[in-house]
């Protein structure tokens, strides 16, 4: 048994599986997500979800999705590239969904006898399916995916120990600069790019591929934190 296998209770009342939290990763390119077909036998099984489980007590939520993906949809981290979290708080407890776009083509498949099947669908298709109730419950803001985020930063900003905080945990959408959107997740998972002092010219390069933040000064990065 891994340290975050278990049992425990919220503060509502509610039993949730995973001691320290639990996470998942959504896997999407263009309009198709990865789901697993749970085994009948697991906890709310014979429904479809996300691959994902019990966060282990030195894991955070990336690295326990990251790990789970592997385990039961046999996704390689190098395949995938996190873009944000959906944290489901209930006040004690979390399952933070961790939202993913392929780096390559992957093709997933049932690792481990926890899967009846793990494969493409298209997102259009999913709300027809028998969903996992707590995705079931996500789906809708899920589904609401938001651009990249890329946080472009000259030397006076890399060097500020803030950065690695944003790059770990991400940036808070309702912190996001003005014109930037979060979809319907909590947290974007910015894509840092150092650029020195051409910070400026990097920052209008990037803009074709997603959302762009530029922190020239450390105080541009606490106006995100």
């Amino acid at each position: 048994m891994s340290s975050g296998d278990g049992w425990t209770t919220c503060a509502a009342g509610h039993r949730h599986w995973g001691r320290f939290g639990a996470a998942g990763l959504l896997l999407i390119d263009d309009d198709r997500v990865v789901l697993q077909h749970r085994a009948p036998w697991t906890h709310q099984g014979d429904t479809w979800g996300i691959p994902g489980g019990a966060r282990d007590s030195h894991e955070d939520a990336v690295a326990a999705a990251l790990r789970e993906a592997r385990e039961e949809a046999d996704l390689s981290p190098a395949d995938v590239a996190p873009i944000g979290l959906y944290i489901d708080d209930h006040d004690g407890w979390s399952y933070t969904t961790v939202i993913a776009r392929t780096t390559r083509t992957v093709r997933p498949r049932a690792a481990n006898a926890e899967s009846v099947t793990v494969r493409w669908h298209a997102a259009a298709d999913v709300a027809g399916l028998r969903l996992h109730p707590g995705f079931a419950a996500s789906w809708a803001r899920l589904r609401d995916v938001p651009p990249p985020l890329f946080l472009v930063v000259s030397d006076a900003a890399a060097a500020d120990p803030l950065l690695e905080q944003l790059r770990q945990t991400g940036v808070e959408t309702s912190r996001l600069p003005a014109g930037l959107v979060g979809g319907g997740l909590t947290r974007l998972l910015p894509r840092v790019v150092y650029a020195g002092s051409r910070a400026a010219g990097a920052a209008a390069s990037y803009a074709s591929q997603g959302q762009v933040v530029l922190a020239v000064e450390p105080e541009d990065l606490k106006l995100l934190a």
